[in-house]
């Protein structure tokens, strides 16, 4: 029994290992590109990458939990809302020691925001910001995706808890459920694809939603195994049609074409993935995915810093590429393409074991040290 759980989990890690990949990439100027028949950089991440962790965010979610809201809302806020602080938080008390080690500058464009000294009553306006889930920083670019994950998270199970009161047949309960998300997140595509009205971190909040309720009927209500042929190759060639026809999604600002083809790609990516990662789980590279995936959160929290140490390195050897860019500066080369992305995951790994390894030492230390005190 505990074989199988552990295998489950397993290659689990590996599609949120391959997902976490593209996130990286997709943070580098690469110079892979969507292509007429050959849509690469769509195919390599920009159709799935954010929406597959979304949907295997829904993996094990279960019913009773959904529906009592106080603990299950308190679970999340004690696990991700602690660890988002604790990365937020320093990263706005350092805002201005990022610029005056030049990994930020004041007259690039950081999607949208432009980097300036702060004052006092800036600095405790960012904090609030961050409390308030509205934290923005560009050295945890990527760092939208957990507070709208524990905002999904949130809005699902306050969804589920005042439909659960109103009705009580628990086959109805998840038809209704299953069609109140699908509205919202028809509602969200329109206001900003086709009406141009975003709230950030409210209208993506609402599309999150739906697609981990996707995940959720997956595993849960559909029981699907992921080890079907013939359902990965009609899942691949979805992916394929759609990522030829409409290209990648943007989900950081709402911007995709329309929920069917979201939530197809998206459940036919998390398929053929999922189908793909059983095949390797107990492989050296199904391992190596693995523990990208089980580290996900501190890869994305980390990359763009293992992003500047590359190029500070790249620097040093004759390289002259632009610290403060807010993408890796790969000029489109292959080689620092891969450089790059071999720092963007490989220094937020070795970061948390060597802070694990510190903290163990220190608590063991601490703990002889008061032995001997008393």
């Amino acid at each position: 029994m505990n074989n199988q759980k552990s295998t489950h989990f397993h290659w689990v890690d590996i599609i949120k290992g391959t997902a976490i990949i593209g996130v990286v990439l997709s943070h580098i100027e690469h110079p892979f590109k969507d292509y007429p028949l050959i849509p690469l950089a769509s195919l390599m991440y920009g159709l799935w990458f954010v929406s597959v962790f979304f949907v295997a965010g829904g993996f094990f979610l279960k019913a009773e939990k959904l529906s009592s809201p106080v603990g299950f809302i308190k679970g999340k806020m004690n696990s991700l809302y602690r660890l988002l602080l604790y990365f937020y938080i320093p990263a706005v008390l350092l805002h201005n020691v990022m610029l005056n080690i030049g990994f930020y500058d004041t007259v690039t464009n950081y999607g949208g925001k432009y980097m300036d000294y702060w004052g006092v009553g800036q600095f405790v306006k960012e904090l609030v910001l961050v409390i308030l889930f509205a934290g923005r920083e560009p050295i945890l670019g990527a760092m939208w995706f957990v507070y709208v994950l524990l905002l999904a998270m949130i809005g699902l199970s306050v969804v589920s808890w005042i439909l659960s009161r109103w009705v009580t047949d628990n086959q109805k309960l998840e038809v209704v459920r299953a069609l109140v998300l699908f509205i919202g997140c028809v509602i969200s595509c329109q206001l900003t694809n086709v009406i141009g009205f975003t709230i950030p971190r409210v209208n993506n909040t609402i599309t999150a939603m739906w697609l981990i309720y996707c995940g959720y009927l997956m595993v849960n209500i559909f029981k699907l195994k992921f080890d079907n042929n013939w359902v990965a190759i009609f899942c691949g060639l979805v992916v394929y049609h759609i990522a030829a026809v409409e290209g990648g999604t943007m989900l950081n600002s709402n911007k995709y074409t329309d929920v069917l083809s979201l939530t197809a790609s998206s459940v036919s990516a998390l398929y053929v993935i999922a189908y793909l990662s059983k095949k390797i789980e107990n492989g050296a590279f199904g391992k190596a995915l693995a523990w990208c995936g089980k580290e996900s959160f501190y890869i994305m929290a980390l990359h763009f810093v293992g992003f500047k140490l590359c190029t500070l390195m790249l620097g040093a050897v004759g390289f002259n590429l632009q610290l403060s860019s807010l993408l890796a500066p790969a000029r489109e080369n292959v080689g620092l393409t891969v450089l790059y992305l071999f720092f963007g995951l490989v220094f937020p790994l070795v970061f948390i074991v060597g802070f694990r390894w510190t903290k163990k030492v220190f608590g063991i230390l601490f703990k002889r040290l008061w032995s001997v005190r008393n």
